[in-house]
């Protein structure tokens, strides 16, 4: 698997932190992730909202690929396995492409 398909991947599971539907429950859910000895500013808790959701995709998403390098017996990467892991982005990135077309401006 080459640099340029991790940026893809990872850019993906950034844009699916971002503009996740999810991204308001686990703003929500603030009181037990959240430090608190840091303070409860609002920019802040938002961009580890994102990325809590980010990492979470990521994690997710790279667990069919993980099993099938485990299992096709090679152990190391390949590119079958980096198509897995970028599909498993695509799908759970699904619910997002809504909110990504509306901050697009190009529909309503």
């Amino acid at each position: 698997m080459s640099n340029s398909s991790i940026v893809v991947i990872v850019g993906l599971a950034i844009l699916n932190g971002i503009f996740s539907p999810f991204l308001i429950g686990v703003f929500a859910l603030q009181g037990i992730w959240y430090p608190f000895f840091l303070p409860p500013m609002l920019p802040l808790v938002f961009a580890l909202s994102s990325l809590i959701l980010s990492t979470l995709t990521l994690m997710v998403a790279g667990v069919p690929a993980a099993l099938y390098e485990r299992f096709a017996g090679g152990g190391t990467s390949s590119f079958t396995s980096g198509l897995i892991w970028l599909g498993g982005v695509l799908l759970l990135s699904l619910p997002a492409v809504s909110n990504i077309i509306k901050a697009l401006g190009l529909g309503g």
